[in-house]
């Protein structure tokens, strides 16, 4: 995904379209709202904070905006849209909400699902205002609402940055890193920032928290869930580090929910692949490490099947299946956008990928003949040439926690009060998904709680 010629095209176009309003100076300033992060809940609640009337600075630390957003190339979770209605497809605000809730195992916070679920709809409308297309994907998939064509990520942030230009009172500073809170009196009334070195304080009357989550950072993500400890990062972006978690603990914000990751145990070249290609009953493959053994139940819980291959040598295994599993969607996704190796006999394959062929040999052979010791009960077989090796460095793909928030927005103390002045939105924030995401929530979340966030900064 990250790697995509359209991306990067269009964080090139970005980074020049916003030449004109990245501010270079050095001294102090000072303004209504600042907002800290320019992915897509960021750039949402500082277009959300002008249009209410504020004077708005938006940094970013990166060249260009965009952050994980941009990226992303899946689409929207939204339900009782007109698109639905247009479409003649339902997917009711119970049917939105019960999936949320059971996808975090019930530990999602009930009041803002609530808020995000019953805001949906006008998230769409907006965008549709925006001029973004948009379609429901499908019956099966009601629930996804996708672009009519293109890349979703690239054009979102485009609208975005295109909406952002219309007004006057909003400023993009990009190559400007926060680098801690200035607080007064108990309430955040700015940051000091840094741009190239020269560093400077901007004054606030608010400050909105938006700098997603901890995926590029993964000591910090061991550090929260040692499980995870080795996982890579090639499915972020590098802005992702944690910043306003770190941030938020200086002036004493409360966390929720910050042992809770998705990962992506198939994942290479910043792209995931599925695991039915190691889990679809008789065609399907196994993993291996770099020794050429199994060591895991391949049809584990996702996480813990990543958990397991961070255990091994260089938290690096190898996806191994054969011609079956290379003629379905997933195997050929795998193969092509994991950059897959593929020969007529393991052992040929082995060679190919560095492993000892008779290790490599036995372990297929002893997978095909049922020898299984990790209680794998849906046992597949590598048995038609070609076949294929894909390496996979498991890797983490959303930040499920983060800055604890209530109904306004507002980021929560550790003695459960509100921080006068601090606002959150998006990945850094914490509560809606608990121990699971539904996808495309996470885009909707930018947008409704960008906006809440954005409101309730400006007044």
């Amino acid at each position: 995904m990250i790697k995509k010629t359209l991306v990067l095209l269009t964080v090139v176009l970005l980074t020049f379209s916003l030449i004109g309003c990245t501010g270079t100076g050095s001294k102090d300033v000072n303004t209504d709202v600042l907002v800290i992060g320019g992915g897509g809940a960021g750039l949402v609640a500082a277009i959300e904070a002008a249009s209410n009337g504020a004077k708005v600075i938006l940094v970013e630390k990166m060249a260009a905006v965009g952050g994980n957003t941009i990226i992303s190339a899946t689409g929207i979770t939204a339900s009782d849209t007109v698109l639905h209605t247009q479409a003649g497809i339902p997917f009711t605000k119970a049917d939105h909400f019960k999936r949320t809730m059971d996808s975090s195992k019930n530990l999602a916070n009930a009041e803002l699902v609530d808020i995000l679920v019953n805001s949906s709809s006008d998230a769409i409308d907006w965008l549709i205002e925006l001029g973004v297309e948009l379609k429901v994907r499908s019956e099966a998939e009601p629930f996804w609402i996708v672009p009519v064509e293109g890349h979703y990520g690239a054009q979102l942030v485009g609208a975005f940055v295109k909406e952002a230009q219309k007004h006057q009172n909003l400023e993009i500073r990009t190559n400007t890193k926060a680098l801690e809170l200035i607080t007064k009196d108990g309430a955040v009334v700015g940051a000091k920032v840094d741009n190239k070195g020269e560093v400077y304080n901007i004054n606030a009357k608010a400050v909105i928290m938006a700098t997603g989550g901890l995926n590029n950072n993964p000591e910090m993500i061991a550090q929260y869930n040692a499980k995870y400890a080795n996982i890579h990062t090639e499915m972020t972006t590098p802005g992702a580090t944690g910043d306003g978690i770190i941030m938020g603990l200086t002036v004493n914000a409360d966390l929720v929910d910050m042992e809770y990751f998705q990962v992506r145990p198939l994942s290479s070249n910043g792209n995931w692949y599925h695991e039915r290609i190691v889990t679809t009953e008789d065609v399907s493959g196994i993993v291996v490490n770099i020794n050429g053994e199994r060591f895991t139940n391949e049809t584990a819980a996702p996480r813990t099947l990543a958990a397991e291959i961070l255990k091994q040598p260089e938290a690096t295994g190898y996806i191994i299946f054969d011609s079956r599993v290379l003629a379905t969607p997933d195997g050929k996704k795998a193969f092509g956008l994991g950059k897959g190796v593929q020969a007529d006999s393991i052992e040929e394959l082995a060679a190919l990928i560095n492993i000892d062929a008779e290790v490599l040999k036995k372990t297929v052979e002893d997978y095909n003949n049922g020898i299984d010791p990790f209680g794998r009960t849906v046992l597949g077989k590598i048995i038609e040439g070609p076949y294929v090796a894909v390496k996979t460095l498991p890797s983490n793909h959303y930040t499920m926690g983060g800055l604890k928030v209530n109904a306004n927005a507002q980021v929560i103390d550790k003695n459960n009060k509100p921080i006068a002045g601090l606002y959150a939105a998006g990945e850094v924030m914490g509560g809606l998904y608990g121990d699971g995401r539904v996808a495309g929530n996470n885009t909707l979340d930018d947008i409704v709680f960008g906006k809440i966030a954005g409101a309730n900064a400006a007044k």
